[in-house]
């Protein structure tokens, strides 16, 4: 564990607003750290210290009912930022963040972030930039993964999704291996019906699957461009 060495992040613009002085200050009070697969970054209600940017991985936002059944709420990967409302607010985290792969993060200190609001005006409107690109996605998501359609159009959405934000590989194959108990968690079903409905996407050979991979076939890439245009 040490400094972080630069910052970069697409969702601040690489804190390309900050002036020299200002820069090293944030560097200096930094902690460059990585967490293993299914690591536990924050939970709810957590007090945080740390605006934290995702420099490589994947990470889940996700809360848990009163029954003890997770919701995923969104996905996050490089150049995205966990933690900005605690920056801005005196209170606890609203969700848990686990990491979905080995993650690294550059954990920047509150009072730093806050001082560097408070005198820099740019810098300001990059962070509210930031937060209200947080409440599109949130919405953006609730529509494809939880407004009133069928599941399979749902799960289709969800693997496109996938595809799109962690990319494939040349065959097609979804970079990020996302648990079936994850998909369930998005789509507010059980496992075992996320792996049927999966079975029948294998059938109607819209995906290929290897234990835990996931290949999108031109099929089901097609099925996705038609339905967007």
């Amino acid at each position: 564990m040490g400094n972080c060495s630069t910052i970069q992040n697409r969702q601040l613009n690489d804190f390309s607003a900050l002036k020299s002085e200002a820069m090293q200050r944030l560097l200096a009070s930094s902690q460059s750290i990585k967490i293993a697969k299914g690591g536990l970054v924050f939970e709810e209600l957590e007090p945080l210290t740390k605006l934290y940017c995702i420099k490589k991985g994947v990470c889940k936002f996700s809360k848990v009912d009163a029954n003890g059944h997770e919701h995923i709420l969104r996905f996050l990967g490089d150049g995205e930022v966990m933690g900005k409302r605690s920056v801005i607010s005196n209170n606890g985290a609203k969700v848990n963040a686990v990491a979905l792969t080995e993650i690294e993060l550059c954990c920047l200190d509150k009072a730093e972030i806050q001082r560097n609001l408070q005198e820099n005006t740019q810098f300001c409107q990059d962070f509210l930039d930031a937060l209200v690109e947080d409440s599109n996605i949130n919405e953006h998501t609730r529509i494809k993964f939880v407004a009133p359609k069928s599941f399979k159009t749902r799960l289709a959405n969800l693997l496109w999704y996938l595809a799109e934000k962690f990319g494939t590989d040349n065959s097609g194959k979804l970079n990020l291996k996302i648990k079936r108990d994850d998909m369930a968690a998005v789509l507010g079903t059980s496992p075992e019906y996320i792996i049927n409905l999966l079975k029948q996407f294998k059938e109607l050979e819209l995906i290929e699957t290897n234990k835990r991979d996931i290949r999108i076939t031109q099929k089901l890439k097609k099925h996705m461009q038609l339905a967007k245009n």
